[in-house]
C-alpha cells in the first residue's frame, strides 16, 4: 500500500467519479483505476461499488476513508514539521479570493509574505464565498476568504473584520436616498446578487423586515459588475461601505440615509490542517494586516 493509492482512494470517494478524480489528480482515468485496483488487492477489500451514476463507497470503504485521510494528514505533517525544524517553511498555498485584492489587502500581504516566508508560493483563485468554503473542505483550496457565517465543524474559521454596508442609489434618484423609509427604494429597479451570495440574504432580510418586495431588475454575481451597473444608473444595490463612499466621492451614487446591516469577513482553513507550518505562517501574515482578535490568535497556535 502506497500513499499515492490512499490519495487516489480519497479523491474518488470525494468526487464519486473516476474522471473527475483523475482531473483533480492531474492524471488519466486508467491510472486512477489502476491505483484503486492495486489498493483493493493489497487490502483484499472492495472499496467501491461501480454504478451507472458513478463510484459509491462500500461499507468497508466508508470505514477506511477516515483512517486513510488521517494517514495522509500525518504524512504531510511529518514533511511540514521536518521543514520547520530546519527553519524552512516551504510549499504552495492556494487562497480563495471573494472580493477585490485591494479590499482584502492582498498586495501588502503578498509583499510581506515574500520577504518573511520566501519559500511559500501563493496562488490566488477568484471565486464566490460558498464555493470557497466547499473547495477548502474538499482540499481544492488550502484556505480562503468568505462573507457571512459558517458553522461547519471541520473548518477552522478566523473572522478578520465586520464589514459595514450601505444601499447606494444612482444619482438620478438621489432624492429617494434622503428619505427615512426603505419603501420608496423598493419600488426602484434593483441590481441583485444571486441567491448563493451572502449579500443576497442580507438584502432580503432588509426588505423582509420592512414587509415589502423589491423590484429585482437584474441579477449579477460579480462585485465589479454590480458597481458598474449602479454607476450606469441601472439600479440600486447594497454595497460595501467603502464602495458606497467611493460612489459619493466620484459622484455616481448616493447613500440611503437609513440603517445598514454588517457582514462578517472571515478566513477558512480545514481544522485538521491548522497545525501545518505553512498554514500557521498564513495566519501569521493575516494577523499583521487584520485585527483577528485575541481568541483567534490563541486558537491558531502559531509557533
Amino acid at each position: 500500500m502506497e500513499l499515492n493509492q490512499l490519495k487516489t482512494f480519497i479523491m474518488v470517494a470525494e468526487e464519486q467519479h473516476l474522471t473527475r478524480a483523475a482531473e483533480r489528480l492531474f492524471t488519466s482515468q486508467p491510472a486512477v483505476s489502476a491505483q484503486l485496483k492495486a489498493l483493493e488487492v493489497s487490502l483484499d477489500l472492495v472499496l467501491f461499488d461501480r454504478t451507472p451514476k458513478g463510484m459509491k463507497l462500500t461499507l468497508a470503504g466508508e470505514k477506511l476513508l477516515i483512517q486513510a485521510q488521517a494517514t495522509l494528514d500525518a504524512a504531510s505533517l511529518i514533511v511540514s514539521q521536518a521543514k520547520a525544524i530546519k527553519g524552512e517553511v516551504m510549499g504552495r498555498l492556494s487562497v480563495g479570493i471573494n472580493s477585490d485584492f485591494s479590499f482584502l489587502k492582498i498586495p501588502a500581504l503578498l509583499s510581506d509574505a515574500n520577504e518573511t516566508y520566501p519559500g511559500i508560493k501563493l496562488s490566488f483563485i477568484n471565486s464566490m464565498s460558498p464555493d470557497i468554503l466547499l473547495d477548502v473542505r474538499k482540499g481544492k483550496l488550502d484556505t480562503g476568504f468568505f462573507f457571512g457565517p459558517s458553522t461547519t465543524a471541520d473548518l477552522h474559521v478566523i473572522q478578520v473584520a465586520e464589514i459595514k454596508t450601505a444601499i447606494v442609489v444612482p444619482v438620478k434618484w438621489k432624492d429617494k436616498a434622503h428619505q427615512a423609509s426603505i419603501e420608496p427604494l423598493g419600488a426602484l429597479p434593483w441590481v441583485y446578487t444571486t441567491e448563493r451570495c451572502p449579500f443576497y440574504h442580507l438584502t432580503e432580510t432588509l426588505f423582509n423586515e420592512a414587509g415589502i418586495e423589491p423590484s429585482k431588475a437584474v441579477f449579477v454575481d460579480n462585485e465589479e459588475s454590480i458597481r458598474q451597473l449602479v454607476k450606469s444608473g441601472a439600479g440600486v444595490s447594497l454595497l460595501r461601505m467603502d464602495d458606497a463612499e467611493q460612489a459619493e466621492a466620484e459622484g455616481w451614487g448616493v447613500r440611503w440615509s437609513g440603517c445598514y446591516p454588517t457582514i462578517a469577513l472571515s478566513v477558512a482553513i480545514q481544522s485538521r490542517r491548522i497545525q501545518e507550518p505553512i498554514l500557521q505562517a498564513w495566519v501569521d501574515e493575516l494577523s499583521k494586516f487584520w485585527d483577528i482578535g485575541e481568541r483567534d490568535v490563541t486558537n491558531r497556535e502559531v509557533s
